[in-house]
């Protein structure tokens, strides 16, 4: 399936053809995002990793580089902010 119709976020008339064409099925939705393949096909090994690392600073309170939050990589800044806003999800 093309990258338009994997996930759609509007259905064009293209999508549409193409979903038809293909026979293809909802598997998931989330946020008004429609998935017509497995939402863990957009995950790569470098995004896995990423995770990863999350997950042991998070278990460890150790950074990736010494210094504060201000000397660390703006993407794993990121990363650590949107698994805080997902785990209160969960409790929540």
């Amino acid at each position: 399936m093309s990258e338009e119709t994997r996930a759609v976020l509007e259905y064009t008339d293209e999508v549409v053809s193409e979903i038809k064409e293909k026979g293809a099925q909802k598997v998931f939705s989330f946020n008004g995002i429609r998935f017509y393949e497995c939402p863990l096909t957009y995950i790569s090994t470098d995004t896995w990793e990423i995770i990863r690392l999350v997950y042991l600073i998070d278990d460890s309170k150790i950074l990736l580089h010494s210094g504060g939050w201000g000397d660390q990589p703006a993407w794993l800044v990121e990363a650590v902010e949107l698994h805080k806003v997902e785990s209160a999800k969960k409790v929540s």
